[in-house]
């Protein structure tokens, strides 16, 4: 089998492609049973917040053991670029024994807080055994991927991000069929939710492992080659690693355990439900460019510096047209869309939702920044600006929150301003600095141009929704599709490089030459 990690632009993009379409279906299924739970069946706002509050829990759970986990992609990514077999094996051999005692121990520690969840969440009455089944699956879940993190590298070292998403179709395909004979043949509860996540992911755990080790035979388990010199090696970027993973968890997960303590149900309901675009829009970002990760890190170990620089420039650029190119209708028409899709029930949601989205412009131009770090083993200033950003954003919250009463709203106000003042003044010079580009190339390669389609679309969306107001789903419709061809004309119009333009013709040739194809054998 062939050795080295390959840098690919067509494998990049259909590993790319792949991650998007495989989130599109999950994000699909989400938002069916969220409709069908909030709107159809109009389950208490209690029951559906315990669900919230204890899936923003999980959030933190990986915290426990980053420092273990962090750096194995990474390093055995490096160590397969070079060639380097035997160091594969060493890492994996000493991480694997750590990852089994840390996994056992996850699962001790889970199951007593499953057991005692009502004496740190405040439980609705006759909510608590669906509270420690939910938590409890939910560690147990954990706790196995933990164990198996190590085995599990073989796709990230090869880019077989294609081949991983066909086995997360397959799981989330699995985890839909499971929920719908739960949910209509047993009963309406939430914590089905969890079950049918818990026995899907199952499944998948054990085909991936195995497929995983096939792409990379180097990972397996030899105790004759555990290095504890390696341990500490991963284990120092992993305390790096961990210091960023708290600063984005307490951004993801924190607002849902401040409103369940300092605010209601409703709230804790609203900022769930408005949250959700950003979460998905950003998730599915990540997902594009998590196949970028081993190709950065093959291009560092082999010093091309100048690709690196490229990419962190170009990436900008593109990260904020893919990005706004859906944000900015979400923003436009945030009130229709959520009043169409809950019938009028949590109406702040949209206000939350707006706040949140109004970060990817700020956010997406230094986006390859992370990425790069994590490539070049320079993730120690990012993790530091990343925790003093969000220990500023827990404690306006818990004042716009806990002080003001605003809520949902508040929460969502506190994360746009410590999060929007920290990447202007911290993370953009620092993006710079890694990618070493200058200031001027950046905002003239990447923000302006990045910029230029949201505000020509956001001004006509705007002057839609004042001339008439959408009030059904296909006059949104209709009114999105032409703020989309207004974003479409302005990014061809005054946007695109020559280096962009050619990249376009390449893939139209490419798409043609398969559809004359199609058609010959036809």
């Amino acid at each position: 089998m062939a050795t080295g990690v390959p840098i690919s632009k067509r494998l990049v993009l259909v590993n790319a492609a792949s991650n998007v379409l495989t989130h599109a279906i999950r994000v699909g299924i989400l938002l069916w049973v969220l409709r069908y739970l909030l709107a159809v069946k109009k389950i208490p706002a209690d029951e559906y917040a315990m669900y919230v509050v204890a899936t923003a829990i999980m959030q933190f759970m990986p915290l426990l053991t980053v420092v273990l986990t962090a750096g194995v992609g990474r390093y055995v990514t490096e160590a397969y670029a070079l060639g380097d077999n035997r160091a594969v094996t060493e890492i994996v051999s000493t991480m694997g024994v750590l990852h089994l005692a840390a996994g056992l121990f996850v699962l001790l520690v889970g199951g007593v807080f499953a057991w005692y969840v009502d004496k740190v969440l405040d439980v609705a009455p006759g909510l608590l055994w669906d509270a420690r089944l939910l938590m409890g699956l939910l560690m147990f879940m954990f706790s196995l991927h933990v164990m198996t993190v190590p085995w599990g590298v073989g796709f990230f070292v090869r880019q077989k991000f294609a081949l991983l998403n066909v086995l997360n179709l397959g799981r989330e395909i699995l985890r839909a069929a499971f929920l719908f004979v739960l949910l209509f043949a047993v009963s309406t509860r939430v914590v089905w939710l969890a079950a049918a996540q818990v026995g899907a992911w199952v499944c998948w755990m054990a085909v991936a492992t195995v497929i995983s080790c096939r792409l990379v035979p180097p990972l397996r388990l030899r105790l004759s080659a555990i290095r504890w010199d390696r341990a500490r090696e991963l284990t120092l970027f992993g305390v790096w690693s961990f210091i960023a993973q708290i600063a984005d968890k307490i951004r993801t997960s924190s607002d849902p355990l401040i409103l369940n303590k300092l605010a209601t149900a409703v709230d804790v309901t609203s900022f769930h439900i408005g949250s959700l675009a950003f979460s998905q829009v950003h998730e599915g970002a990540m997902l594009v460019t998590e196949p970028l990760v081993p190709a950065f890190t093959a291009m560092h170990a082999k010093g091309q510096t100048d690709r690196l620089r490229n990419v962190y420039l170009r990436g900008g650029r593109y990260a904020l047209w893919a990005s706004l190119f859906a944000v900015v209708p979400l923003v436009v028409f945030r009130e229709e869309i959520i009043g169409l899709y809950l019938k009028g029930r949590y109406p702040e949601a949209a206000t939350v939702m707006a706040l949140l989205l109004l970060l990817f412009p700020i956010m997406y131009g230094n986006n390859m920044m992370g990425k790069i770090a994590i490539a070049t083993a320079r993730i120690r200033p990012v993790a530091l600006r990343m925790l003093g950003a969000q220990v500023a954003n827990l404690g306006l919250t818990f004042y716009l929150v806990g002080v003001l009463g605003m809520g949902a709203v508040g929460s969502a106000l506190s994360t746009l301003v410590t999060v929007s003042a920290v990447e202007v003044f911290l993370m953009w010079p620092l993006g710079w600095r890694i990618a070493e580009v200058s200031p001027r190339a950046w905002v003239r390669e990447t923000l302006v141009p990045g910029l230029i389609p949201a505000v020509c679309a956001g001004g006509l969306g705007v002057g839609l929704a004042l001339a008439a107001n959408p009030e059904t789903w296909l006059a949104l419709a209709g009114y999105t599709v032409l703020v989309v061809l207004c974003y479409v004309a302005a990014l061809i119009a005054f946007c695109l490089r020559p280096y962009d333009r050619e990249q376009l013709r390449e893939i139209w040739r490419r798409v043609t030459a398969v559809a004359r194809r199609a058609v010959g054998s036809g």
